[in-house]
């Protein structure tokens, strides 16, 4: 992956305008995944990335704009393969708390909500992504949109909303929800619409 410095230099040379908070948080997330995803691999773990950062893979070939800066990263894999996975990550100097249903891992300089979030599911069916040039294990878009309508938090609304303003939620995906969901889908964007702004053109 290229460096947040040559990245820098690079918009200079071409005149780009960059804004660094921003590229500064997605390089720091990227630079965290890649070791995360890397360290995984190589214990041999089945796994997949959701929450903030699955969003941010599906958006960010169609809709660069649209991304955001997500501070911890989600990782999907077997029950059974929890304990594997916060030992592959030692290395790394990540350090294993236990929380509900799984491990969150964390460094000594971090704070708890950029840490790495280990989490049993059930089935998994990644499916390889380009994230800022890292290869990647993602949730693929409908599994990602059933747990978003399933925790339904104010931040999964806000991931909902980019989601289907960039065109995502499209009807046939729509359609192969289940009822109930459909109907939170329904809900949803009924909240979203009611927290926008009145603007006058």
């Amino acid at each position: 992956m290229k460096s947040f410095d040559a990245f820098l230099a690079e918009s200079a040379e071409y005149g780009t305008g960059v804004n660094l908070v921003f590229e500064a948080g997605m390089y720091s997330l990227s630079s965290d995944l890649e070791n995360i995803v890397k360290a995984l691999r190589e214990a041999g773990v089945s796994f997949e990335i959701a929450g903030g950062v699955a969003v941010n893979a599906h958006i960010l070939p169609l809709h660069r704009s649209r991304s955001f800066v997500t501070r911890y990263i989600d990782v999907l894999l077997d029950r059974n393969d929890l304990e594997r996975a916060a030992r592959a990550a030692e290395p790394l100097g990540y350090r294993a708390k236990k929380m509900m249903g799984g491990y969150t891992l964390i460094r000594p300089e971090q704070e708890l909500a950029e840490a790495v979030h280990l989490l049993p599911h059930p089935s998994l069916h990644p499916e390889e992504k380009d994230f800022l040039g890292i290869s990647v294990p993602i949730a693929p878009l409908r599994d990602l949109l059933q747990m978003k309508l399933t925790s339904f938090r104010p931040k999964d609304l806000v991931h909902l909303e980019i989601l289907d303003e960039a065109g995502l939620i499209t009807p046939a995906l729509e359609k192969d929800l289940p009822l109930v969901l459909r109907q939170r889908l329904g809900e949803a964007r009924k909240q979203i619409a009611d927290d926008k702004p009145d603007i006058e053109g």
